[in-house]
């Protein structure tokens, strides 16, 4: 009876222990999306990626303020046809231009469809104009699945990239389950990160 006895225990502390790092693992799924990004260095250019409501954009223009990088590549509009993301480019160029940043420092990349597109796109606009080192500008809980898209795409070249995430009011990373756009923010970003891991 008391090796039976002692048998149930472990499989209860073991039960106790899933537990606790289910939840742990729950209560810090937002922090592990924005594990990757960091703070801005000088860079040759400064690609602000598509999908964005504003928080992106404003970002960039402190960024550009800064001195952090003297272009912008601005990217279309993911899963859109390319007239809606043409417009949508020239939206948030004049929205940077608000904030001081010249007309003529921008670039536009109408074609790119997702961000796995937006990374290959990027890197071949480097390459042909000699660049090497971009930012690529995004919301925080984008910065896993980028870090992983931009890896694969700029392994082995020259070019290099860092990661710098917006700051959008909504997001609320420790007490995302509480919140329901930053919930629903989380749970989208976890369904992308596994499609892009079993696709790329």
């Amino acid at each position: 009876m008391s090796a039976n006895r002692h048998g149930w225990r472990w499989v209860a502390a073991a039960a106790v222990a899933i537990v606790a790092l289910s939840v742990w693992a729950l209560v810090h799924a937002a922090r592990f999306l924005e594990g990757p990004a960091s703070p801005p260095a000088q860079a040759d250019l400064m690609v602000v990626l598509g999908g964005d409501s504003g928080d992106r954009t404003l970002t960039a223009a402190r960024l550009y303020a800064a001195g952090m990088a003297p272009r912008v590549l601005l990217t279309g509009l993911e899963a859109s046809p390319p007239e809606a993301r043409r417009a949508y480019l020239h939206w948030r160029a004049q929205m940077m231009a608000d904030a001081g940043v010249p007309l003529e420092r921008f670039e536009y990349d109408a074609e790119s469809g997702n961000s796995w597109e937006e990374a290959v796109n990027t890197r071949r606009l480097m390459e042909a104009r000699g660049w090497h080192r971009v930012l690529v500008v995004s919301d925080p809980y984008h910065m896993r699945r980028l870090s992983w898209t931009w890896r694969r795409v700029f392994e082995g070249s020259g070019p290099e990239y860092s990661l710098v995430a917006s700051s959008p009011a909504f997001w609320k990373p420790d007490v995302w389950w509480r919140d329901e756009k930053s919930g629903q923010a989380v749970i989208v970003e976890y369904i992308k990160l596994a499609y892009y891991l079993v696709k790329y």
